[in-house]
């Protein structure tokens, strides 16, 4: 029997009912090479690519502070300073030709690979990865030209409002000396040396230090004997990263400034967040969006700019994936209304942390979240890519396929008692960068004490701000 002819639509789209989003998440097969190599296997036939992603233990938090800036040289050049055998320009000939995406990208704390191409070429375009992660050439004129590079983007550092605000927003909170928000200057970048790089390389690049995914067009068996014979002969190392010593939360409460003639002023807010196995990662995630990271959504944006209309750029939240991260509030505002902008922002802060959420608020949180988190994952690759940085940090094996109902089980409570515990409106870092003699009023309307003012070099660095906790 031929099922029933769907019925005319509501009249209000607000009636409007759809089924839930189902989502299934592939079963990789785990691997372990000899050598330690952990590596897992996501067969999809769906289209003639493979696609390899990588993490390394290793980041900027680990870099001398005075050669602030090697992690991301080291891994810049193991991409593009050549290999053993092959020159910086063979091997981008090489990758052009068959052609395949390949990138080494250093972060915080972890190193990120990529690689994407035709089945056909993954056995060539493998073996280069390889000998990047092996026997890297760093080639000392391919070594100056992106020390050159680099120091021209520092010198261009303070060339946009919101990236001096975002930065020395994290100087603040983090305080100066913490790797978690040291910059590098052209002086820490002069002092890096190829010795450096091949130290970097030495200490870190080891199979027993990596976690590596293959997902695409392939047969196991003749993957893994693939894998094999390229990374089987990689060697194990014992690996002693320096340690890193543990984030203060001594916030420095307060109201800074950075004196710019600008129009509009970048303002940031907030203090220190959570780490990334906190057990209120889940209310404080449904929190962020209804503060500041639902769009138009969020009571940031609808109190801000819409019916303010002081900004049109303006949110925030908690992060929640990281050793700790921060939680921070965004805005960009006219010169004269900076300090009103700022009053609203403190006000609506404030009464979500005595108040909380509304239990509407709470449900359409849960269901956008719930339903990006459904898309984001759509597709093997993008799968494997979070699967990979979940193995990493160690989350349980299940994290993904229970984060659905993780959210779901969050309650109006769970998100009232998260905010209180975790945003303090009296414990506030205030950052703005923008023309005080155009501020109307001035900022010392806030009465929050005499605003601490930060210079700023021309070469990027930092002249004189608070004191370092």
């Amino acid at each position: 029997e031929a099922p029933a002819a769907p019925g005319p639509p509501p009249a209000d789209p607000r009636l409007l009912s759809y089924p839930d989003l189902s989502i299934s998440f592939p079963k990789p097969e785990r691997v372990f090479l000899p050598n330690g190599l952990l590596i897992y296997l996501f067969v999809d036939h769906e289209l003639p690519l493979i696609d390899l992603g990588m993490y390394v233990k290793t980041g900027s938090i680990y870099d001398p502070p005075e050669k602030a800036g090697l992690a991301e040289v080291a891994t810049l050049l193991m991409r593009t300073g050549g290999t053993r055998d092959l020159t910086p320009d063979q091997v981008d000939e090489a990758l052009e030709f068959m052609p395949a995406r390949l990138s080494l990208d250093a972060g915080t704390d972890a190193v990120a690979g990529s690689l994407s191409t035709r089945k056909e070429s993954f056995p060539d375009a493998l073996k280069i990865l390889a000998a990047m992660l092996t026997a890297p050439r760093f080639d000392a004129d391919r070594l100056a030209l992106e020390k050159a590079r680099l120091v021209e983007e520092i010198h261009r550092r303070w060339d946009d409002p919101g990236t001096i605000a975002d930065l020395n927003f994290r100087l603040l909170v983090y305080g100066a000396r913490s790797p978690w928000a040291r910059l590098e200057t052209p002086e820490t970048l002069a002092a890096i040396t190829r010795q450096d790089l091949v130290d970097f390389q030495t200490r870190y690049f080891h199979p027993n230090n990596t976690v590596l995914g293959v997902a695409g067009d392939f047969q196991p068996a003749a993957m893994k004997a693939l894998l094999k014979d390229v990374l089987g002969s990689w060697r194990q190392a014992k690996i002693t990263p320096p340690k890193v010593a543990p984030i203060k939360d001594d916030i420095p409460a307060g109201l800074h400034l950075i004196d710019r003639t600008l129009t509009q002023s970048s303002v940031e807010i907030g203090h220190l967040g959570i780490s990334r196995f906190d057990p209120d990662k889940f209310p404080l995630k449904i929190a962020s969006f209804i503060l500041g990271e639902g769009g138009f959504a969020s009571r940031l944006v609808q109190e801000v700019r819409s019916t303010r209309g002081l900004a049109y750029a303006v949110g925030g939240g908690v992060g929640i994936d990281s050793d700790r991260g921060l939680f921070e509030i965004s805005c960009r505002t006219r010169a004269r209304s900076t300090v009103e902008a700022i009053e609203v922002i403190r006000d609506v802060l404030q009464r979500f942390h005595d108040d909380g959420p509304t239990d509407d608020e709470v449900a359409r949180a849960k269901e956008s979240e719930i339903n990006s988190f459904v898309f984001s994952l759509d597709g093997t690759v993008p799968y494997m890519q979070a699967f990979l940085y979940y193995d990493l940090y160690g989350y349980p094996r299940d994290y993904l396929q229970t984060y659905r109902d993780h959210l779901s089980k969050v309650t109006r409570a769970d998100v009232a008692r998260a905010i209180r515990r975790h945003i303090d409106p009296d414990r506030l870092v205030i950052l703005v960068v923008g023309d005080p003699d155009a501020f109307d009023p001035p900022l010392a309307a806030l009465k929050l004490g005499t605003a601490a003012v930060i210079r700023l070099n021309d070469d990027g660095t930092v002249a004189a701000a608070p004191a370092s906790r």
